[in-house]
């Protein structure tokens, strides 16, 4: 569900790649979205990702990536 969500908003794909900025590790959109599923957070990670929106592409892939960090 969020897969899709990302791909029809934002163009995010499971293949891109999210890279650190601060540790420089890398990690694809569906590793961290089978992260999300695996911990139960889908629903509330979807709507943070709803709440955020209006940040466009470049915000909903900072927090994506600070998941993961």
């Amino acid at each position: 569900m969020i897969e899709h969500y990302l791909k029809e908003r934002f163009g995010i794909v499971k293949e891109d790649i999210l890279i650190s900025p601060l540790t420089n590790k890398k990690a694809t959109v569906k590793e961290v979205l089978y992260t999300i599923e695996q911990r139960g957070h889908g629903d509330r990670v979807l709507k943070k990702i709803q709440s955020i929106q209006s940040l466009g592409r470049k915000g909903v892939i900072v927090y994506l990536t600070g998941i993961f960090e």
